[in-house]
């Protein structure tokens, strides 16, 4: 559920794919400069820390987050990051993954 949600974050739209086959197909789609890239590198990255630390978490003091809060906590570090980024040109693509990781649009341009 974590993963689905973050790939919409994303604007993917695609069914989910084994995880082997989610990391080679984001390690393809997810290459060069362009701004949805690292959109997708940050996500990709806070998403995997995120899941490990929680399955520290279950594994080692038996406790549980809801999916909800993960994706809370991968947002935040996707769009903290996306925030205090460097400059990227202005486009309605662009415009759109900033308001689905809940970053102003004006604080990346």
């Amino acid at each position: 559920m974590v993963w689905r949600e973050v790939l919409l974050m994303c604007n993917i739209v695609r069914p989910l794919l084994p995880w082997a086959d989610e990391v080679l197909w984001m390690s393809t789609h997810a290459r060069g400069s362009a701004f949805h890239h690292t959109v997708r590198r940050l996500a990709f990255a806070a998403t995997v820390y995120h899941l490990w630390i929680e399955r520290n978490r279950r594994c080692f003091k038996n406790v549980f987050l809801p999916y909800q809060e993960i994706i809370r906590l991968v947002k935040q570090d996707v769009s903290g990051k996306l925030a205090s980024g460097k400059s990227y040109p202005s486009c309605e693509r662009y415009h759109s993954l900033c308001v689905n990781w809940g970053v102003p649009f004006g604080e990346v341009i």
